[in-house]
């Protein structure tokens, strides 16, 4: 079993009571709770972390690329037409 580590904080009376009736509400004691909430942070985060955040103008560029027809790569083309033996046209 893996060793259990401890966290101690302190808060005024009534957050600890908002924290307990919140607890009480999900039929979880207060640690249960306390660690319960502290997971689903880390999970934001990472999603946050996660996520990529693009200017407004990386963005355009972005979507504009995505609206462009493909273009196949010249080095490409002359690769796939020596192992077919055939002429690829591209506009």
């Amino acid at each position: 079993m893996a060793k259990l580590e401890r966290i101690d904080f302190r808060v005024e009376e009534g957050v600890k009571a908002q924290f307990a009736h919140a607890a009480e509400a999900y039929g979880m004691n207060l640690s249960s709770f306390m660690i319960a909430a502290a997971q689903e942070q880390v999970a934001r985060a990472r999603r946050r972390l996660e996520t990529l955040k693009l200017s407004d103008i990386d963005r355009d560029a972005f979507l504009k690329a995505l609206d462009q027809p493909e273009r196949p790569l010249p080095a490409a083309l002359a690769k796939a037409t020596q192992r077919r033996g055939t002429r690829i046209l591209s506009d």
